[in-house]
């Protein structure tokens, strides 16, 4: 009995199997990124996919796929689902994974320059993972990881800015708070009492001063009555 493996795991193992007589016919390649594509929720992203040298995949079959997506066991058509297929034909909704279903396309004009790019519209966080561009008729596949991160808002940046206004003070802190106050109203207190000593003393100066003054002055007596010269 012979076993086939499903759509995607059976055209892996042809390409792998390829390989070395690829690479001694000098074969054409089909060139990625050897880093990941990072991409904002909500965002749109191109995966690069290119053939090397150029040439025209116009009549070529092109499969973008996702190899660390396990099948669904509640849809038998999982195995032989894609995120994009080219060329598109009336039924790529039935052998497109339903959550990429209007949300991918690839470049018309860039085929004939060996451009296999796709592009991902409105970025969601399940579309973080591994992508796979294959091309069946040359037994060609590169692989590229798209890592979907949440975007940094504004409230975000003000938070991470200004980490106080949200946290809870330490009780520690809220402690010394209370100390540096209550040693300003201490000093507020004293120095107040000060001034007041000062202003008492001063009054007090000023009504003795003029006490004593008034002490030592002469008695007043009236001048004697003028005699009559006459």
């Amino acid at each position: 009995m012979v076993h086939l493996l499903p759509g995607p795991l059976l055209t892996q193992a042809v390409f792998l199997s390829l390989v070395p007589w690829m690479e001694s016919e000098g074969r054409p390649q089909l060139i990625g990124s050897s880093q990941p594509i990072r991409a904002p929720l909500g965002s749109d992203v191109i995966l690069p996919c290119i053939v090397q040298p150029e040439r025209n995949m116009e009549e070529m079959t092109v499969r973008w796929w996702r190899p660390d997506v396990p099948p669904d066991p509640q849809d038998p058509k999982s195995d032989y689902r894609y995120v994009h297929l080219y060329p598109e034909n009336q039924h790529q909704e039935d052998l497109t994974m339903p959550s990429y279903v209007g949300r991918t396309e690839m470049f018309a004009d860039g085929l004939k320059l060996g451009n296999l790019s796709l592009r991902i519209r409105n970025l969601k966080a399940s579309d973080d993972g591994r992508y796979r561009c294959f091309i069946p008729q040359l037994a060609l596949a590169t692989t590229i990881m798209l890592e979907v991160f949440e975007p940094i808002s504004d409230d975000t940046l003000t938070t991470a800015q200004f980490p106080g206004n949200l946290q809870t003070p330490d009780p520690k802190n809220e402690t010394d708070v209370k100390v540096g106050q209550h040693n300003w109203s201490s000093w507020f207190v004293v120095l107040a009492f000060c001034v007041l000593v000062v202003v008492a003393v001063g009054v007090g100066g000023y009504f003795l001063k003029h006490k004593c003054q008034r002490r030592h002055l002469p008695d007043y007596k009236p001048p004697p009555p003028l005699l009559n010269m006459w």
